[in-house]
């Protein structure tokens, strides 16, 4: 059986090198959420040669089983998975796999017969760097718009990133922005408590991000981590009160896109959940394309 713990701030650390052996895409791999989203998906990671392995305990079949091991890219697909069933007989489960893209799944059929379904609301939205920084062409024409306005409206904005000194505005913005919500759900704190955890491991979980002020004033923020060299994911985007209203998400986000280096080829802002209202906000943006997730187990 694999030593299955909790993802704690030091098996990210640790395992630091595991994570940048193989290239993939998915927001479910970056280890920044393996980490900040451990206790809201009930999540178990493992180590064994040099393979990180994710066990998912959902309620929700699209949420529970293992995920696709996290390892180098000449790994043997073949053995990945006898640990992945020698470890399911030991603890007596059935193997079940979550959150796996289309090239995850197409390696697992290559080596057993999985019932494979798909579960949109999982879906993450992948968009082109240059696209988020220059917001060019007619179909972006409305996010230019918004940026304009904001600049209009604003004298002495700038943007700077986040460090160590300024770390306490980007939560400072996530506590306005809470406030700003006529009803609280559950979700919306639990991700402000998911903001202070990042804030709090900021350099130990490698993230980085942006901060768009008005002159002294923290206006809008981007708290983001690298998957890979070539992908970037979007943890958090907040703003609040007038500043949102008067376009400080579309301006984070072309900023923060325009500091990103080239090699970063893709950025990651997740999925949308199924929810109407973030779904619009991530289709306005027009992604390159859509990671489809599926979920399924092996069968017998």
């Amino acid at each position: 059986m694999l030593n299955w713990n909790s993802p704690d701030i030091a098996f990210i650390t640790e395992n630091s090198g595991s994570f940048r052996s193989m290239r993939r895409a998915g927001s479910d791999t970056a280890p920044a959420n393996i980490f900040l989203l451990g206790a809201k998906y009930d999540t178990e990671v493992a180590v064994r040669d040099g393979a990180v392995f994710r066990y998912y305990n959902g309620h929700k079949p699209n949420r529970r089983g293992y995920g696709f091991p996290i390892a180098p890219e000449n790994a043997d697909i073949s053995a990945l998975l006898g640990i992945i069933t020698t470890d399911a007989v030991q603890r007596g489960i059935p193997v079940e796999f979550c959150l796996c893209d289309e090239r995850q799944k197409a390696a697992l059929d290559t080596v057993c017969d999985i019932g494979w379904r798909c579960c949109e609301d999982d879906s993450d939205y992948i968009y082109k760097r240059e696209s988020l920084a220059s917001l060019a062409g007619k179909k972006l024409h409305r996010k230019r718009n918004h940026i304009n306005n904001f600049m209009r409206v604003y004298d002495d904005v700038r943007y700077s990133e986040i460090g160590r000194d300024n770390i306490g505005d980007a939560v400072r913005i996530a506590e306005l922005w809470l406030k700003d919500r006529e009803s609280v759900s559950a979700d919306e704190l639990g991700e402000f408590e998911c903001i202070k955890l990042a804030a709090e491991n900021f350099c130990d979980l490698g993230l980085l991000g942006g901060i768009v002020y008005v002159g002294n004033e923290p206006a809008a923020m981007t708290i983001a981590s690298r998957i890979t060299a070539q992908v970037t994911d979007i943890h958090f985007e907040k703003s609040y009160g007038e500043y949102a209203e008067n376009g400080g998400f579309a301006l984070i986000n072309k900023m923060f896109a325009g500091s990103l280096p080239e090699e970063c080829d893709l950025i990651n802002r997740e999925e949308d959940m199924g929810i109407e209202g973030l779904r619009s906000a991530k289709e306005s943006y027009f992604p390159a394309f859509r990671l489809k997730k599926y979920y399924g187990s092996v069968r017998v």
